[in-house]
């Protein structure tokens, strides 16, 4: 009776894995600042180019998974909301698109440093903290070389901000992350425009 039943058990316990539907996995990216139109600028001969990388993450953030802080001693990491790519890449590709915008009535052309070999200026950015709440807020805490490749001098400074995430949803986490990226280039591009100034 055994020999009989306990194959049928199997088919029917196989059958049923197949027919269980596990929540299948979302991803997610970052977002570059929303322009304008009043705020295009034609296209015009570049006066100097900058390159953004490398951006340096912990290894707690070299995975997938999205980093949620439940306090100051916890993270977990969803195995169902992931990143659509690698974070740090995405970091760069938005810092270079909001640095595009903000330099652009200067005359600067930014690219990633995998693509400008020999720019004006150099953009660096070592990632303490990327993480936020649900509900709760982001923390971005960075610590930026700024480097003049023209005049061979490094600044190097410490950025840190707390963009409010009201959502309890992961693109309310995501979405409030993207503005934390901004406020960064934000004072990255303040910073080469007071050199430029000087």
């Amino acid at each position: 009776m055994n020999r009989v039943c306990l194959p049928i058990l199997l088919i029917l316990l196989v059958m049923s894995g197949c027919c269980f539907n596990s929540p299948s996995a979302k991803y997610y990216t970052l977002g570059a600042m929303q322009c304008s139109e009043n705020g295009k600028t034609e296209a015009q001969t570049s006066r100097f180019t900058v390159a953004v990388g490398p951006v340096i993450l912990p290894d707690m953030l070299k995975r997938p998974q999205i980093a949620v802080r439940t306090d100051n001693h916890r993270m977990v990491f969803s195995e169902f909301h992931k990143w659509a790519g690698l974070l740090k890449d995405d970091i760069k590709r938005v810092l270079t698109e909001n640095l595009n915008s903000l330099l652009a009535s200067e005359g600067a052309t930014v690219f990633t440093d995998d693509t400008l070999m020999e720019p004006d200026y150099r953009v660096v950015v070592n990632i303490n903290r990327f993480d936020g709440k649900p509900g709760d807020s982001v923390w971005l805490d960075a610590v930026c070389t700024l480097k003049n490749t023209r005049r061979q001098h490094d600044t190097v400074f410490r950025y840190q901000v707390t963009e409010q995430c009201p959502g309890q949803d992961y693109t309310d986490l995501v979405r409030a992350q993207s503005l934390a990226i901004t406020d960064l280039s934000r004072e990255l591009a303040n910073r080469i425009n007071n050199i430029l100034n000087r």
